[in-house]
């Protein structure tokens, strides 16, 4: 690739690309991440060896905990500061404009947001409710198709008129260049994915819930809330095995999107290190609780 192809690559001049090989200057944030998404493309990951993930596995399986899911359900400050983490950062990866803070004061003092949307205010309430649901046990399983459109019925509630049906249309995801299950294939492949995943092995690894969440984002099956859906899956999957929720945050939406895409493509290895690591830093904020965790 010549340097004018990079820069057109890039969208900045000769010059500016110029300037930064010869360190006359730096590209800014927005620019940065435009040459790692590019690096990504052309070269790829590190290649993570058979061992190493296996190292991830097993650091992944130090943070279980019998009970976790219970214990959630009976220590509410835990609860509560689990549900505002998750549901700020799950709704602003999808668009959402509140604060931690107003997310926090919207799901718990019913506060109206001036100047947001009704839309928005739905999206955090609704994933709020699911989400306690969840962490209270009043959905605990097992995953069907029945239990996966309940999901987003209650999510999209008031948001989206065909909230817990498949969609009918083609759907595309902004930025990728990924093809998606065609509508008439949703049912097909969503049971399929559903079979496979109830007739897993006994134990189930980060690996299984990794594989499931980047299967589940390729057949989007939903005209919009697939994201969000599949992040609160996730939680469920691991509150099952004992996991610590694999909470993504905002800030690393681009590093999700990334290495989820590549394990969509080529290799699962940089999600599972990713959901691991999100893991870890979950695990953080449950030990402020629970002194005693992992």
């Amino acid at each position: 690739m010549t340097q004018g192809h990079l820069a057109a690559r890039l969208g900045v001049t000769h010059a500016a690309l110029s300037r930064w090989l010869h360190g006359f200057a730096t590209p800014r944030p927005r620019r940065i991440q435009a040459i790692k998404k590019l690096y990504t493309e052309m070269i790829g990951y590190p290649s993570i060896s058979a061992a190493r993930l296996s190292e991830v596995v097993r650091q992944a399986d130090r943070l279980k905990r019998g009970g976790l899911w219970e214990t959630i359900g009976r220590n509410q400050p835990l609860q509560d500061e689990l549900l505002v983490e998750h549901t700020y950062n799950s709704t602003s990866i999808e668009g959402t404009t509140f604060s931690k803070r107003e997310t926090e004061v919207v799901i718990f003092s019913k506060a109206i947001i001036p100047d947001k949307s009704l839309t928005e205010h739905l999206e955090v309430t609704n994933h709020a409710v699911v989400l306690r649901q969840i962490f209270q046990r009043e959905r605990p399983g097992p995953i069907t198709e029945v239990f996966i459109k309940t999901l987003h019925r209650d999510l999209m509630q008031g948001v989206r008129e065909d909230a817990g049906r498949y969609s009918r249309h083609q759907r595309a995801i902004r930025g990728l260049d990924i093809a998606l299950t065609h509508p008439k294939d949703i049912q097909e492949e969503m049971r399929t994915l559903i079979r496979s995943w109830n007739g897993r092995s006994a134990h189930t690894s980060i690996r299984d819930i990794a594989d499931f969440h980047a299967r589940f984002e390729l057949i989007h099956p939903f005209g919009d809330g697939n994201g969000r859906v599949g992040r609160l899956l996730m939680t469920l999957q691991c509150l099952q095995w004992g996991y610590p929720p694999a909470v993504i945050e905002n800030a690393r939406k681009a590093e999700y999107f990334e290495v989820l895409e590549y394990a969509q493509r080529k290799a699962d290895g940089p999600f599972v290190l990713f959901l691991m690591e999100e893991m870890q830093r979950t695990n953080q904020l449950i030990r402020k609780h629970l002194p005693s965790a992992p």
